[in-house]
């Protein structure tokens, strides 16, 4: 594992929390992409150099509101960089941890997040980005923003 990519945090009302945060001087909303696929809301947030999302269910079936209805709004998930996500995957299942989902968005990232139970109670995503994607926090929310021109994927 290379670095943290992303902190991700759930809430019920993405719109509200971003209201809050934006408040406190040095942090910037740059963008919020609605995923079809997997019904939520990402808001992707900027402090500095750092970035961490807020995540919030579209609809009632989403993970993110079984997540929200299990634990309340809170820690979701940190998402972390890999050079290669095929060796990370393979050395981290060895030793117990469970695939629970996967997803790619073509020519930005790959992706593979592990299920809490076993990481001791800790959602790691680990992030494979494209090589044309630059190395900050920034790079990679354009990058994702050029991948879902409507802001959707």
């Amino acid at each position: 594992m290379d670095e943290i990519d992303h902190i991700a945090h759930a809430v019920w009302d993405v719109s509200e929390a971003l209201e809050i945060i934006t408040a406190a001087d040095g942090v910037e909303h740059v963008w919020t992409l609605e995923s079809d696929n997997w019904q939520y809301w990402t808001a992707y947030v900027l402090v500095g150099s750092d970035m961490f999302t807020l995540l919030s269910p579209t609809h009632e079936e989403s993970f993110v509101a079984d997540y929200l209805e299990h634990n309340g709004q809170g820690l979701h998930h940190i998402g972390v960089n890999v050079t290669d996500l095929d060796a990370a995957v393979d050395q981290l299942t060895a030793v117990g941890g469970e695939v629970i989902m996967e997803d790619t968005v073509t020519d930005v990232r790959t992706e593979a997040t592990l299920h809490p139970k076993s990481l001791f109670g800790l959602q790691l995503q680990l992030i494979e980005w494209d090589d044309s994607v630059g190395p900050t926090a920034r790079d990679h929310v354009e990058a994702m923003r050029a991948a879902a021109p409507d802001d959707r994927l």
